[in-house]
């Protein structure tokens, strides 16, 4: 397991997280009215929600709010110099903005910036200052941080790998509301993994919580759990509703799903060439699962095409990411 590039990702997501649903987090500071309006009306452009989409403004609202003292806004700014939203990426401006809010007492800027100092992002790399503040904050309540902290413990990045202090802080998290833990739990009990008692009705459980809390992940993992009759009753129309909000959100595993459910006809019509298009999206998000079902549909011409040298690419790129039925396949093939 690559720790680092699992914290990576984890950075990404609770940054994406924070644009999709807002920073908020507790404060001290209670910003005033207009700061408070800039940054719900950026939020509003940001989303989509009452209006069109426009990052430019949104950027230019939120960083209003920011400047007048909104913590918030503050965090979410840092999410916008990070990916580049409405203003050129700046990974330095990313992290002195997150470290204003987290200064300001903002409880998921103080957690999330720690990610910046596990991954050196527009600072230097400081592994132990990291678990130092995290730790800290974990002793605090801070739900963010607990999830962090069990990541790295979980990973083995700047600490002793530890499954069971991975688990306690997952279970503190968890019952705080923290969505990532809700949905650690639900995958420990579905697979039976970290010490836990393989329990598919409480991973679906865990599932649904963190699905109804906003966990895109979650919520295409309990759209398989209802495909595959796994701790619910099976229900192909629940699972493709499910597992589509989550592959729309850009969730990598359901839109690999949404590839399968297309395949197979698993709650929707069969349809090979849409099956292959959310192959497609699925494995250049990552998903190895799907760049071996990419290869193999381009390889027989199924949905598309036939073309058998993009076929042994998706191979490779598969097997490169450590599938093992696609070094398999490069075997044969070779």
């Amino acid at each position: 397991m690559n720790g680092l590039k699992d914290l990576h990702i984890l950075l990404m997501v609770c940054l994406a997280v924070s644009i999709l649903a807002g920073c908020g987090g507790d404060s001290k500071k209670v910003p005033d009215a207009s700061a408070n309006e800039a940054y719900e009306q950026g939020l509003a452009y940001l989303n989509g929600e009452g209006s069109d989409k426009n990052p430019e403004t949104a950027f230019q609202l939120i960083l209003e709010a920011a400047e007048a003292g909104h913590t918030a806004a503050m965090l979410e700014l840092s999410t916008c110099y990070m990916y580049g939203t409405g203003t050129p990426a700046d990974p330095r401006r990313a992290f002195s903005w997150i470290t204003k809010s987290a200064d300001a007492g903002n409880s998921k800027a103080k957690a999330f910036r720690c990610l910046f100092l596990v991954q050196g992002i527009g600072t230097k790399a400081d592994l132990d200052e990291a678990v130092s503040q995290l730790t800290k904050e974990s002793g605090n309540g801070n739900e963010h941080a607990m999830t962090i902290l069990a990541n790295l413990y979980e990973t083995g990045v700047g600490i002793p790998q530890d499954m069971g202090k991975a688990l306690d802080l997952h279970k503190a998290a968890a019952e705080k509301g923290n969505s990532d833990s809700m949905y650690f739990l639900g995958r420990c009990h579905i697979k039976g993994l970290a010490g836990v008692e393989q329990d598919p009705i409480a991973g679906a459980e865990w599932y649904r919580k963190a699905s109804a809390r906003g966990s895109l992940a979650a919520s295409g993992k309990l759209g398989s759990c209802y495909a595959l009759g796994l701790g619910v009753d099976k229900d192909e129309v629940a699972a493709i509703e499910l597992i589509s909000k989550a592959a729309v959100g850009g969730d990598p595993d359901a839109m690999y799903n949404m590839g399968v459910c297309l395949e197979r006809g698993i709650g929707v019509a069969k349809n090979l060439s849409e099956a292959v298009d959310w192959y497609r999206v699925a494995a250049e998000a990552g998903s190895k699962e799907a760049m071996y079902n990419l290869g193999v549909c381009l390889e027989n011409g199924w949905g598309n095409p036939k073309n058998n040298t993009e076929a042994l690419q998706w191979f490779a790129q598969a097997a490169d990411a450590g599938l093992q039925e696609a070094e398999q396949k490069l075997g044969k093939a070779n």
